[in-house]
């Protein structure tokens, strides 16, 4: 099952619409009050971080269902012309913005630089290397995101972490396995996949519910 596209602005224009679709998903595959409360926080998680991109885009959400394996989509794209993307991106980019705390937080700035100008946001690689590789090494070429310029992996992320924290013991891993701990989506989803393309960005969040 796949629902309709609903069109999604910054300005929470769509957000209740779509809602009020994934309630109506919930009932349909027959989700308990637990898991129909999960899923609707992952929506609301996903809207609340597209809140917070800076700049203009337009979004299309929707749902594909399969047996209870869920993936919420939501694929952004710009409305700024590139000399103002390009803009954008330099003021965020200069280093006197506040570092993001958190994964959605990280999310946000992936799919930002990825909508502003996706060469440029490949600065992004330094500071999120973990996780962020070619999409070529994932080796999902059927779920959508197959012409992305790189993807993001939370459960990638995750391993690379964990590695980390292991073998090296760094203090900025402990930090980032903490951010883990504490965020909601990344505690009730099993993935999250951020693909970038040329001035797009999409977020999927897979969740297989029992």
């Amino acid at each position: 099952m796949k629902t309709d596209k609903i069109k999604i602005s910054k300005d929470g224009q769509g957000m209740d619409e779509a809602l009020k679709m994934a309630d109506h998903i919930a009932v349909l595959i027959r989700l308990s009050p637990k898991n129909t409360f999960h899923f609707r926080l992952l929506a609301e998680e996903m809207f609340s971080m597209l809140k917070a991109i800076t700049g203009e885009f337009s979004a299309d959400f929707w749902i594909e269902e399969n047996d209870r394996n869920c993936a919420l989509h939501l694929v952004a794209k710009s409305d700024l012309d590139y000399e103002k993307r390009h803009e954008l991106l330099s003021v965020s980019t200069t280093g006197e913005n506040i570092a993001p705390r958190g994964i959605m937080e990280k999310i946000r700035e992936i799919i930002q630089a990825g909508l502003y100008h996706a060469e440029e946001s490949f600065e992004l690689q330094a500071q999120y290397g973990a996780g962020m590789f070619p999409y070529g090494a994932l080796g999902m070429i059927d779920d959508g995101m197959s012409d992305a310029v790189y993807a993001w992996s939370m459960q990638k992320y995750k391993d690379e972490v964990e590695a980390e924290r292991k073998d090296n013991d760094n203090p900025a891993a402990e930090e980032a396995w903490d951010e883990l701990e504490k965020s909601i989506i990344a505690n009730i989803a099993d993935e999250i996949r951020v693909g970038v393309r040329k001035d797009s960005a999409e977020l999927i969040v897979l969740k297989k519910f029992n």
